[in-house]
């Protein structure tokens, strides 16, 4: 026991327990330094450099979604002509609308409303229609609708669409055969031989292939910071709204076309106004990092853009802690990486002393 005793005392008086003590007391310093760079400026980049990832994932949504409408845009437009130079003929316009159905893969249905009387052998109004089978979607059902049907003529997008002689896409609404499919429509003036509108050709697209569709993104993007989604509960939701704040696209079908997106920013918050504003006034959004709002109580980065053409705000909100936490994780990583490598060095140092006396 006291030769033990000896030898410890030799060892602390020795030149290589000194070297190495000294060694280990800058490294300690070393590691403290990284540390709080780490957690202060790095960190700070790391969660732009999230935000930034959570912005290019909306625009990524955007980019999609204007892929459809456009697709959409495209396969209307193409039969403009034709149906134009058949407007003779009344009864094969609906062959026109199947067709127009049956080519267009994102088209649930089709019609064309006519002004009042033009086909005085069919009424005051006329609408060839025709419709996915909800139930065989390769199959395709045709109606022709007339005055014992729907009352279009008074309805806003008809006026609006042949005495502005131009087109857009509608207001989102309920299909009428189910009363739950939700339905946006992109809508152009048809024309007779003298350049007068005299019809409103109207495409109709689903909205449920776009709630998922963000849905997988959202999944996606959670997947990549499982610990924060499955553990901690924060998850990042991404929606489609109309200027007045009103859901084109939840994952909760009772708030769909129902609940306003402006109605869970905390009025409470400072910047509720101004992000509403920002919003409204078509206003892309940044890498802003700095900008926080409260969301169904929780703090949230927004990262929002307009859908051109249409009257659309596409939007993703991310929770703080979320993006934070991915920060935060990454600086530990990078922290645990240096520190492993002065730990390497230190005892390669300790090897090196312990067998090479000077």
């Amino acid at each position: 026991m006291k030769q033990e005793g000896q030898t410890m005392k030799k060892f602390l008086k020795s030149f290589e327990f000194k070297v190495v003590s000294r060694m280990t007391l800058w490294s300690l310093l070393v590691i403290a330094v990284v540390a709080y760079y780490l957690f202060t400026d790095t960190s700070k980049a790391f969660v732009s450099m999230y935000t930034e990832n959570c912005h290019s994932r909306m625009l990524i949504n955007y980019e999609y979604t204007r892929r459809v409408l456009s697709d959409v845009y495209v396969q209307v437009s193409n039969n403009v002509y034709q149906i134009e130079s058949t407007l003779e003929n009344p009864d094969g316009q609906i062959e026109q609308m199947k067709r127009i159905v049956q080519n267009g893969n994102r088209i649930h249905s089709c019609g064309m409303n006519f002004v009042k009387g033009y086909y005085p052998q069919k009424g005051e109004r006329y609408c060839p229609f025709a419709w996915r089978n909800p139930k065989n979607r390769s199959e395709i059902l045709t109606d022709e609708k007339g005055d014992h049907d729907y009352d279009y003529l008074q309805e806003r997008w008809f006026k609006a669409v042949v005495e502005g002689d131009t087109a857009e896409w509608s207001d989102p609404f309920f299909d009428g055969y189910d009363n739950t499919t939700a339905l946006a429509a992109y809508m152009v003036p048809i024309h007779d031989k003298t350049g007068k509108a005299v019809a409103v050709l109207g495409a109709d697209i689903s909205l449920d292939w776009l709630t998922e569709k963000l849905a997988e993104t959202d999944s996606t993007y959670d997947a990549q910071s499982r610990f924060t989604s499955e553990v901690m509960g924060l998850k990042s939701h991404s929606y489609i709204i109309d200027y007045d704040g009103k859901f084109i696209t939840h994952p909760e079908r009772e708030n769909l076309l129902n609940k306003l997106f402006y109605g869970y920013i905390s009025f409470n918050d400072a910047n509720r106004g101004k992000l509403i504003a920002k919003m409204k006034s078509r206003q892309m959004s940044s890498n802003e990092s700095s900008e926080k709002y409260i969301f169904r109580g929780e703090e949230c980065y927004f990262f929002y853009t307009p859908l051109k053409y249409t009257n659309w705000i596409m939007v993703t909100v991310v929770p703080c802690r979320s993006v934070d936490m991915m920060g935060f994780w990454q600086c530990l990583r990078v922290l645990f990486i240096v520190a492993f490598g002065i730990v390497a060095l230190l005892a390669l140092g300790y090897y090196y002393i312990h067998h090479h006396h000077f």
